[in-house]
């Protein structure tokens, strides 16, 4: 009878076509063939990192340039077997990073902007397939286990099988009030599910989803996230008789003090659609003294968004600007007229592909 311990060893001198899974033997006491490793999970999105390219690129971070933050990302990979790294095909001086999720891909960008680089990430992409049978489009599905309270249930299950897209496939009662819910959501469902449900259970719900497989192509998602912004239009430091005035419109992310700049998001508006904003204002000054004027203004707290939430709630428009110092949302064109252009060639765009749908089905 045998006894055998396992003891951890260190190899110098490894090639760099030696992966994690293979299989290392000894020339005398080979094996016949390699010890079988299970699969890793693919990834279900990818996020576009490149350079800052804003008003104030330079000012925070030490390492701005793209071909470091490339080096960076690459390196990586030699830790983290999970990550891949590509170059982007349209873009040379951007660098695309595929992972499972949001919070992979928040961990490594605060693990960046610590060592001191600065950079600007895009919004999340679905890692999409094509059947080569059927030719249809196919998207990754996870599946979702949620332990909550059993008064909260009910949230949970609608938001998930709602505008998400997802269906309950298990519920289950466990001890001392507590329900466990299991789900298959399509990973784009996922996207800020995290902060929201947080939000609705009181941070009493525990998440936890996996890789499923490749399902076909569930159709458009509106998720409440999809909310107007309050954009500014002027650079300087933030005031507090500007912010005043546009709390009332929204909720705000900054507080008086903060450099903003011409398309840096400062808040969520109320409503839907962009609004521009001047949170630069200064109080006009006056001889005059009246109740009125000399009355004192008060701001709520600013809402403070990490990189995780940051990453599933921006807009198709919108990037994170990443410094060690700032985390800030902005939108990817910086110039108002831009964006109105865009928006207006995106509606006709949208407005065409109905008609042709429709004609199509007549």
């Amino acid at each position: 009878m045998y006894h055998v311990t396992h003891k951890e060893i260190c190899f110098t001198g490894v090639p760099d076509s030696m992966q994690v899974g293979d299989t290392l033997t000894t020339t005398q006491n080979s094996v016949s063939s390699p010890i079988h490793t299970p699969p890793l999970a693919p990834p279900t999105l990818s996020c576009l990192f490149g350079a800052n390219n804003g008003p104030l690129v330079g000012q925070e971070g030490t390492i701005v340039t793209s071909s470091k933050i490339r080096e960076r990302l690459i390196a990586e990979t030699d830790n983290n077997v999970t990550l891949t790294v590509t170059n982007c095909e349209s873009d040379s001086e951007k660098t695309v990073v595929f992972g499972r999720g949001e919070l992979q891909l928040g961990i490594l960008i605060e693990q960046m902007r610590r060592e001191g680089y600065e950079f600007c990430v895009s919004p999340p992409v679905i890692v999409t397939k094509t059947c080569p049978t059927t030719k249809k489009t196919l998207e990754p599905f996870e599946e979702v286990i949620v332990d909550v309270d059993a008064e909260y249930s009910g949230v949970v299950i609608d938001s998930l099988t709602g505008a998400r897209k997802g269906c309950l496939v298990e519920m289950k009662d466990e001890s001392a009030g507590k329900v466990r819910l299991v789900f298959e959501v399509p990973s784009r469902g996922l996207l800020g599910f995290g902060s929201d449900i947080a939000s609705a259970t009181r941070g009493t719900a525990v998440v936890h989803h996996i890789y499923l497989e490749d399902r076909e192509w569930v159709g458009a998602m509106e998720l409440s996230s999809d909310k107007g912004r309050l954009v500014c239009n002027e650079m300087g430091k933030a005031t507090l008789y500007a912010l005043s005035s546009i709390a009332d419109r929204g909720v705000l992310f900054i507080e008086p003090g903060e450099v903003v700049y011409p398309g840096m998001v400062v808040g969520e508006n109320n409503k839907s659609g962009d609004l521009e904003v001047n949170a630069v204002r200064a109080k006009q000054l006056t001889n005059i003294r009246t109740v009125s004027k000399d009355e004192k203004m008060y701001l709520s707290p600013p809402k403070r968004l990490t990189v995780e939430e940051l990453i599933g709630y921006m807009c198709e428009d919108e990037i994170i600007e990443v410094t060690p110092k700032s985390i800030r949302l902005r939108k990817a064109e910086l110039d108002s007229g831009a964006r109105e252009r865009a928006a207006r060639a995106k509606k006709k765009r949208l407005e065409a592909t109905s008609k042709t749908t429709a004609t199509s089905r007549r």
